[in-house]
């Protein structure tokens, strides 16, 4: 279990690992706490992820809970010891720890599937692109290159030998929006028209046409992963910022139908390149 993941993502694990070892054992939260003399929101905190679990309590819970597999309890406690940086530790000051679970989380995944209704998606902006979309929304110009910085490394995800799968849905609208201008934008459109060659990545377009859909209601990304025992994990852009939903199926489930619901509506893959270039060839016609 220490093996392969991120940091957050092996922590993860040992929480859904105890959590399942605790049941197996007959145990309820409360029961565990008192049987390790502890306080039945110390159980819940550590389950839930809202504490950091130390090797001590793990090796506690373990021998409480009647778990006697050597392999299984060195496996378990190597990850309360793992201290391996990630490339985002470098940004630990400035960002939210919301923010760098996802991008933990965005790199760990297996599969990405996100749909985008406003602007082209992050992954697949040109620097250009990104830098006028971030200039328009800050005067700060250290922010400004330390967020054109994050979303360039972040885009190394979908390299063909990083063996990730992703699907992008984006809205036709988000195309008609000039960010940077008209040649920016076209040449961020010849990026995506190079991108969707990738065999791991899929880029396809809701039409205009198709009026009112699921996807205007809030842009998304669904992240799925290698292991049957991790569940998806959604994040929701709003206007607030972003909302990270872990551990509730339901939810979950709601934003993997109304992506399968965008699938269906969506131009195919063969059709994005004349989607892209009927917008191309309005944008010669309006000189702005």
């Amino acid at each position: 279990m220490a093996q392969g993941g991120s940091r957050v993502m092996q922590q993860r694990r040992l929480r859904s690992e105890l959590r399942r070892l605790r049941e197996s054992a007959g145990c309820t939260q409360k029961a565990a706490a008192a049987g390790l003399d502890w306080s039945i929101s110390k159980i819940i905190r550590i389950e839930t992820g809202a504490v950091q679990v130390s090797s001590s309590d793990v090796r506690a819970m373990l021998h409480f809970y009647g778990v006697s597999d050597r392999t299984k309890t060195d496996d378990l406690l190597a990850i309360t010891r793992a201290k391996e940086e990630a490339w985002w530790d470098a940004y630990r000051s400035v960002y939210r720890q919301q923010f760098l679970d996802y991008l933990d989380y965005e790199d760990s995944a297996t599969q990405v599937r996100q749909v985008i209704s406003f602007v082209v998606p992050g992954l697949l902006q040109t620097e250009d692109y990104m830098r006028a979309l971030f200039e328009g929304l800050s005067h700060d110009e250290d922010w400004i290159e330390r967020a054109v910085q994050v979303r360039t490394r972040r885009q190394r995800i979908l390299a063909p030998e990083d063996g990730k799968q992703a699907w992008f849905i984006i809205d036709e609208a988000a195309l008609h929006r000039w960010i940077g201008g008209q040649e920016v934008t076209r040449r961020q459109f010849d990026h995506l028209r190079e991108m969707a060659k990738q065999p791991n990545l899929s880029i396809r377009v809701v039409p205009s046409s198709v009026g009112m859909h699921p996807g205007i209601r809030a842009s998304f990304t669904i992240l799925d992963f290698a292991s049957d025992d991790e569940d998806t994990i959604v994040s929701i852009e709003n206007p607030d910022g972003v909302a990270l939903i872990k551990d509730d199926f339901e939810t979950t489930s709601e934003f993997v139908e109304r992506f399968s619901i965008l699938e269906d509506i969506a131009t195919p893959e063969e059709e994005s390149d004349a989607a892209l270039n009927a917008v191309v060839d309005r944008m010669q016609l309006d000189t702005r």
